[in-house]
């Protein structure tokens, strides 16, 4: 999924009013259901319009996605030295809650499209891994692409489960939840979560070397016996 990806035609000012008409409404009624006629009626335009900037409803949904997707990034990346309760408090109203409901809309769309979506978060964490994040240096696991797909999880949960957190917590919205979580999101992160395991038991986990960004660990072979080893034990 690129960042640059643009309106095939110029008209930036009506491509973007276009473009965010769409994202209020895919993310409000999904995707199916969302019409050209709608999206267009939204931005105060026509519908041949809308064709003649994104070419179809696949393409304005394309960039829907990369906009939205660049937006919570680099919100993300521009407020990484400040609390994360102050991303959180910016997901709770204003054009950042309707990205972040859009994200959710996505991410549960079965579609091809909506796969699309999650494979590129999971990309992204792969090279925020790679390369960093802000001063932060992250672990790098032989298995990389398992190992972001985990942190993908445990990153989108919050947000895919909020109702029901909300219900749990006794919460009223996603600021008051993500002001509960937040300090033990951070120490899952920075820290983990088992503290010992039991005598004798081996603690099996990624092993924090890095390799393939793609491909699985390693399978080594069982070892046998050799005539120097078996020397050595005579």
């Amino acid at each position: 999924m690129g960042s640059t990806r643009r309106a095939p035609h110029t008209a930036p000012d009506t491509a973007a009013r276009i473009r965010d008409a769409a994202i209020g409404e895919f993310a409000a009624h999904g995707f199916s259901r969302t019409t050209v006629r709608k999206i267009a009626a939204t931005a105060g335009v026509s519908p041949g319009l809308v064709i003649h900037h994104f070419g179809s409803k696949d393409g304005l949904r394309a960039a829907c996605d990369d906009h939205v997707f660049e937006l919570l990034t680099n919100t993300k990346r521009e407020n990484a030295t400040r609390s994360p309760l102050v991303v959180a408090e910016m997901l709770s109203h204003g054009p950042m809650r309707i990205s972040a409901e859009y994200l959710l809309t996505s991410l549960l769309d079965p579609s091809e499209q909506g796969q699309r979506f999650f494979d590129h978060y999971v990309e992204v964490i792969e090279q925020i891994i790679e390369e960093g994040f802000a001063g932060y240096v992250l672990r790098k696991a032989e298995d990389r692409r398992a190992q972001a797909t985990a942190v993908a999880m445990l990153g989108l949960a919050p947000m895919l489960l909020e109702p029901r957190v909300r219900h749990s917590l006794g919460t009223e919205d996603l600021f008051a939840s993500m002001t509960r979580l937040t300090p033990y999101l951070f120490d899952l992160y920075r820290y983990g979560l088992i503290e010992s395991v039991p005598e004798g038991m081996s603690a099996p986990g990624p092993r924090a070397t890095p390799g393939s960004q793609h491909d699985p660990p390693a399978q080594h072979a069982p070892e046998t016996d050799t005539p120097s080893t078996r020397e050595g034990e005579q």
